[in-house]
């Protein structure tokens, strides 16, 4: 399902919690408390190409996240269904970033990806953390690679990832220090 640039993810559904239709989320902001701060969440589904928007509240921590209840979600099965489905707010929603140089990890999706020597190689797909710390999923682009096509995950660190440039339009993956190519 694509889902515009307005639109950021801050959140997945990882299960049902209980019986009454509260569900299990894992929070992709800073303070997992704040997935509620932002007003009403949207979700995008096969029965809502479009999004359908839930009031949600917070209810207790749980391992792995937070348990949550959906505005129109009251029982378990419908919770349930929903198990992958990721949670959106409109960008517009969030602070506004008052750091120089910060940005948000949806931002970087569509960049473009170069090596250490500035040779694009690819584009920044995803942003994920599975709880190792972060990672940049790259869709290689075969002319630039010798026909290899498919997608690497790089460690998202100061080490393999040593230059963001939002205004230009890409980041720089050190591809040696990684060690996915001879020179």
């Amino acid at each position: 399902m694509a889902v515009g640039p307005e639109w950021v993810c801050v959140a997945a559904i990882t299960g049902a919690q209980g019986v009454r239709g509260n569900v299990r989320l894992k929070v992709f902001t800073e303070d997992i408390a704040s997935v509620a701060d932002y007003g009403p969440v949207t979700l995008f589904t096969e029965e809502h190409p479009r999004g359908k928007k839930h009031k949600i509240q917070l209810l207790h921590n749980i391992k792995g996240g937070i348990a949550a209840r959906l505005e129109g979600i009251s029982d378990r099965d419908r919770a349930l269904a929903l198990k992958g489905q990721k949670i959106y707010v409109q960008k517009s929603a969030l602070p506004d970033l008052e750091e120089e140089g910060s940005f948000y990890y949806e931002e970087l999706v569509g960049l473009s990806a170069r090596d250490e020597k500035g040779e694009p190689f690819g584009e920044v797909a995803a942003v994920f953390n599975f709880g190792a710390g972060d990672l940049l999923e790259v869709a290689l682009d075969p002319a630039l690679n010798d026909g290899k096509k498919g997608k690497t995950l790089y460690p998202f660190s100061g080490e393999f990832v040593p230059e963001v440039n939002m205004e230009e339009g890409y980041v720089v993956v050190d591809r040696e220090a990684f060690g996915d190519r001879e020179e």
